[in-house]
């Protein structure tokens, strides 16, 4: 049992599921009942399929790399992996139907790029890093899908996509050695510095975009001041990598404003 539960990654998973539980709160204006239970479960498993077929695509690498992960070190067998994760799949997509028909529609989608991703985009990094940005934010929309005023959880979404594409690329930045051994096609490799840059400038669109719930008058003033301070440490860590400085420690910081930024869009909507 405890190679299984490392083997689906149930602390990612348990995050993805409140993530989308948060979306439809934000959308519902906090009316928790049994949706909110469906909307966990089909997050919590669908992405626990995405990891577990990410694990077995990754299995000859990760002899070398990860040698004590449950599938090279023989803890759980190649088979066993497949059946968990057609079965998570299945329950995942069984669960969404529950919810409507929009959130069916966001399951299906993401369960196949998950699959993509595991196969062939892992490597493509160019795409994959667009990828991963999606299916990180897609939880609030996945959520919002359930409720009924969305418009705050897509803005969240754009600020999630757009952070989350940037530190793909700055943590692609520190793996660059060994992504050219393994054949693995990158921003950083192909561009360098210049990809830091363009990371710079996707945390600026996600400020921008940070201030829209304001300017609509969806939040008050005092979204605005926490926001404000949220982006001003993005503002300081987009510093930080302009200069070249530790991009892991930068990626890192962004993990945790994004947070941060989490934390502004809840309190907002319990004090509008």
């Amino acid at each position: 049992m405890k190679a299984f539960i490392e083997l689906i990654r149930m602390k990612n998973c348990i995050s993805a599921g409140i993530g989308g539980v948060i979306g439809y709160l934000l959308s519902c204006n906090f009316c928790f009942d049994y949706k909110a239970i469906l909307i966990f479960l089909t997050i919590f498993f669908i992405c626990g399929y995405g990891n577990v077929i990410n694990d077995i695509y990754d299995i000859e690498i990760d002899k070398i790399n990860k040698p004590y992960r449950p599938l090279p070190s023989g803890r759980v067998k190649i088979f066993e992996a497949k059946m968990l994760s057609f079965s998570f799949l299945i329950i995942g997509i069984v669960l969404s139907i529950f919810i409507n028909i929009l959130a069916f529609i966001i399951a299906v989608i993401n369960s196949s790029l998950l699959y993509l991703y595991a196969k062939t985009f892992k490597k493509i990094k160019i795409f994959g890093n667009i990828i991963v940005a999606y299916l990180t934010g897609s939880v609030f929309l996945f959520g919002a899908a359930a409720g009924k005023e969305v418009l705050v959880a897509i803005i969240l979404f754009i600020c999630s996509f757009l952070a989350t594409w940037a530190r793909e690329i700055i943590k692609d930045f520190e793996d660059i050695k060994g992504d050219e051994l393994k054949g693995v096609v990158s921003l950083p490799i192909k561009y360098g510095k210049i990809s830091l840059y363009f990371s710079g400038f996707l945390l600026i669109l996600a400020i921008v975009f940070s201030f829209i719930p304001y300017i609509l008058n969806i939040f008050n003033i005092y979204y605005l001041i926490l926001i404000s301070a949220c982006d001003f440490l993005f503002l300081i860590s987009i510093v930080k990598l302009l200069r070249h400085q530790n991009a892991k420690e930068v990626s890192k910081e962004i993990k945790i404003i994004m947070n941060l930024v989490l934390l502004a869009f809840i309190i907002s909507s319990l004090i509008r």
